[in-house]
Formats: C-alpha cells, sequence, structure tokens
C-alpha cells in the first residue's frame, strides 16, 4: 500500500517535532542540577587529585630540588588533564576555578623548569606561585562548588 506523499511529510514533521520537544525538555536541568552533573562525571575526581598533588608540592617546599622537581611535574601533568573537562556550570566557581589551574599551571611550571636547571631560586618561585594563587583559588573553587551542591538538596 502506498502512503500519500502529504502524509508522509506530516509524519515525518510530527515526528521531528516530538524528538525536538524531547531534545529541550532533556535540556532543561536546574543550575544546581547541571553542576551536579559536573561534580560527579569528573569534577569532583580533579578537584581531589589536584588538591594532593598541590598538597604534596606545599610539603616538599622545605625540602631537595630532587623531591621538589617530580611533585611539580606531577601537579603540572595533572593541571593538564583538569584543563581538559567541561567548564563548570557555575560562573563563580568556573573563574575560581580557571584561576587556580592558572597558578597551577604556571607554578608548576617554573618550579620544573628550575629543578631541570638546579636553580633553587626558581624552583623556590615556582611553588610560592602554586601555594599563593592555585591553592587559594582552587579552595574558593570548592566552596562555591558546595554552596551550589547544597542548594540542589
Amino acid at each position: 500500500m502506498r502512503v500519500p506523499a502529504a502524509t508522509r511529510a506530516t509524519a515525518t514533521a510530527t515526528v521531528t517535532v516530538a524528538a525536538v520537544a524531547l531534545l529541550l525538555g532533556g535540556c532543561s536541568q536546574t543550575p544546581a542540577e547541571r553542576l551536579e552533573e559536573w561534580y560527579g562525571s569528573g569534577g569532583e575526581d580533579q578537584i581531589r587529585k589536584l588538591n594532593e598533588d598541590a598538597g604534596r608540592v606545599n610539603e616538599v617546599s622545605m625540602r631537595t630540588l630532587d623531591v621538589q622537581g617530580p611533585a611539580c611535574q606531577d601537579l603540572l601533568a595533572q593541571t593538564a588533564k583538569a584543563e581538559k573537562l567541561d567548564p563548570i556550570p557555575d560562573e563563580a566557581a568556573q573563574r575560581y576555578w580557571k584561576e587556580a589551574l592558572g597558578g597551577f599551571r604556571r607554578g608548576a611550571a617554573e618550579c620544573a623548569d628550575g629543578a631541570a636547571k638546579k636553580d633553587g631560586s626558581q624552583v623556590s618561585r615556582g611553588i610560592r606561585v602554586v601555594q599563593t594563587e592555585g591553592l587559594p583559588k582552587l579552595v574558593s573553587t570548592v566552596s562555591m562548588i558546595k554552596a551550589g551542591l547544597a542548594a540542589a538538596k
């Protein structure tokens, strides 16, 4: 049996409208739900790893270059992974996150470069950037995320 072209076009249009409505309906998450999704799909893990690696850089700040260099290289590698995450769906948290990652990247790179050159003052400058720019901004990021997640409950 042959279906008239007008009937086929109407059926296709109806299916298309239904699919678009379903897609748009699925995108109507609240800001808190979007934040919860980001946090649960890798954000929490990246924050934890960054905190561990930056904490290690902080812990070895008074040790020798052979310990400081690898700690800074680890933080630099973890920062690169974190930079590949989708943006945090909270404007204030994303701003702090970006600043934290920038501080970690600059500080860890300077530290690792200084360790390779056996330049203790460069290593110290890099560690100081991690401590004064990266870590405080990460703390602010976590505070903003916790506030956003609390709003979801």
